[in-house]
Parts: C-alpha cells; sequence; structure tokens
C-alpha cells in the first residue's frame, strides 16, 4: 500500500541521500516515488473508480436537468393556458310576485383559447346555511371562447315568484337568492378544466340593489 511504501523507502531514502536540503528533499522525493507505485499497480481500479463517479454525476445532472425542464415547461403551461371565470354579474327583478333574473357574463381570462365550453347554472332561495346545490343539464359543448373580451352571458331565473316570507328573510339575511354553477372546458394543452362558481343576494348591504357576493364556499377552479 502507499502508506507500507512510505514506511519502508524512508529509512532507505535517509541513508542513502545526501543532506543537501535536510530532509523535505528526501522526503518529497520519497512521496513522489510511492505515489507512481500506488499508481501503476492499482491503475485499473483507480479508473474504474473515477469512472463510476463520473456516470454518478452524469445520471444526477441527467435528473436535474429533466426536473428542471418538466418545471418550467409547467410553469409555462400555467402562465399561457386558458382561465374561463364570472365577470360582470347582476340581478334584476327582485319584488314580491316576481321572478328575480340573474345575468354573468363569462370571460376567459386566459392567454390561449378555451375549447369544448359547456356550462350548467341555477338560481336558488335557500336559507344561509343550506348546502342544497343540485346541479342542472349542461349546456354548450361546442363553443370556443378567447381571450380578453371574448365571452357568453349565462342568464338563470327563480322557477317561482317570491313570496312576502322570502322577501323579508332575504332583507334581514337569514335567506339568499343564489346564483351557481360549473364551467367545463379544455385549455389549449387539451387538459380538461372546471370553474365553480356561486354567488349570493341578500342582507342589509345587498337589498335593494343589483349586486351579488361571491359565498364564502363554491367556488373553486382546477
Amino acid at each position: 500500500s502507499f502508506q507500507t511504501c512510505l514506511n519502508q523507502a524512508g529509512p532507505q531514502a535517509a541513508s542513502s541521500q545526501p543532506q543537501r536540503h535536510g530532509t523535505t528533499v528526501t522526503a518529497a522525493r520519497t512521496t513522489r516515488d510511492c505515489l507512481t507505485r500506488f499508481f501503476t499497480e492499482n491503475r485499473d481500479d483507480i479508473i474504474a473508480g473515477l469512472a463510476l463517479i463520473l456516470a454518478l454525476s452524469t445520471i444526477f445532472l441527467w435528473f436535474a436537468t429533466r426536473d428542471l425542464v418538466a418545471g418550467t415547461a409547467d410553469f409555462s403551461k400555467l402562465q399561457l393556458r386558458a382561465y374561463l371565470g364570472p365577470s360582470e354579474t347582476f340581478i334584476t327583478g327582485i319584488a314580491a310576485g316576481e321572478k328575480p333574473t340573474v345575468e354573468c357574463t363569462i370571460r376567459n381570462f386566459g392567454q390561449t383559447p378555451a375549447y369544448r365550453v359547456s356550462h350548467w347554472a341555477e338560481a336558488k332561495v335557500l336559507d344561509s346555511m343550506s348546502d342544497s346545490f343540485e346541479p342542472t343539464e349542461p349546456e354548450g359543448g361546442e363553443r370556443i371562447i378567447n381571450p380578453g373580451r371574448d365571452g357568453f352571458t349565462i342568464k338563470a331565473r327563480l322557477a317561482e315568484p317570491l313570496t312576502e316570507e322570502e322577501m323579508s328573510k332575504i332583507k334581514l339575511g337569514t335567506s339568499a337568492i343564489y346564483f351557481y354553477g360549473v364551467i367545463s372546458y379544455r385549455d389549449a394543452f387539451s387538459r380538461r378544466r372546471k370553474t365553480q362558481f356561486r354567488y349570493q343576494h341578500g342582507g342589509a348591504r345587498l337589498f335593494g340593489t343589483e349586486d351579488l357576493a361571491l359565498s364564502p364556499q363554491g367556488n373553486k377552479a382546477s
């Protein structure tokens, strides 16, 4: 071994070499000779070890580069994909004996078109703590919505006229007129996307206006 070589060569070098520069020159020559001998005797093992280190480094670099490229591609898709959602939303006809109507404009807030767009929407008077938001039959399916001002309007009307009791509860905020639904589409990368929305009208702040507020729950997108 390298250490054995040093131990054996030390005494021999000390007795055979003149002390021109002290022991430093002798030690340096001894180390050089032992290194040369060690490399010659173990050349194949050393080369194999270096090749293994190089191979492992290459594999690690490949995985790191792959993950970086994949992450960059995913981020680019998130930036470029379509994002469909409600824009202007208002309600009219809120009076006892009337069937209020909600109108909502759906727009594409992304940077690429949305394809095969379909939707369903419903308007109901429900208690504020209710979770009875059943879906209806979807409409559309072949519509394409481009980014920007391109869009379409969803309308939903109460099935029954408002009663005096419902009006009182809506004014107090114990009930509300809910407008809810789902928009389904495919983005430019052929992935299925869905936007679920829910608005409500009720309480002193909104009663008497045409405004709706986003509900605390029932709004998400994928």
